[in-house]
């Protein structure tokens, strides 16, 4: 017996994109098997200016709708009023394929300037004394080490 009753939809911010890019796809497979034009560039069509990093996200990354049904449809507290597990999984993902998309679309589209300086931060921790790549090798001998006290 399921608890909720559905609420959830399919956004109509989420369904453009996925149309866009499945257009988009279709159009840089005929691309690759013609060799006739010019590449296409993966933009959407809603970008405006490019540059306008503050605005990037307006008409084609925006995820308010999804993220404001999630709040009153799953969020609500009250088992009888709010949705269904699937709402919460089918709203998550719309949310977090949109917000996905956006974060490739602005490092992919980002300035030398701003990758490099996402960069050393990044980087900085990865090469010092408490590095997640120590981490890694730590955690493979320590179940090495683990192994060959069990016995298995």
């Amino acid at each position: 017996m399921a608890h909720g009753k559905k609420k959830a939809k399919i956004h109509p911010s989420f369904e453009k994109r996925v149309q866009d890019l499945k257009e988009k796809a279709q159009k840089t497979a005929q691309f690759f098997r013609t060799l006739s034009d010019f590449s296409p560039w993966n933009v959407p069509e809603q970008v405006q200016d490019i540059l306008d990093v503050a605005a990037l996200h307006k008409g084609c990354f925006e995820r308010d709708d999804v993220n404001q049904e999630y709040c009153q449809s799953v969020l609500t507290g009250d088992v009888k009023s709010s949705g269904t597990v699937g709402d919460l999984i089918a709203l998550n993902w719309q949310a977090d394929f949109i917000s996905s998309e956006e974060r490739a679309f602005r490092t992919r589209h980002a300035s030398y300037t701003r990758c490099k300086a996402m960069a050393h931060g990044r980087l900085n921790k990865h090469g010092n004394d408490k590095s997640v790549f120590l981490f890694l090798k730590e955690g493979a001998q320590s179940i090495i080490d683990a192994g060959a006290t069990g016995g298995s």
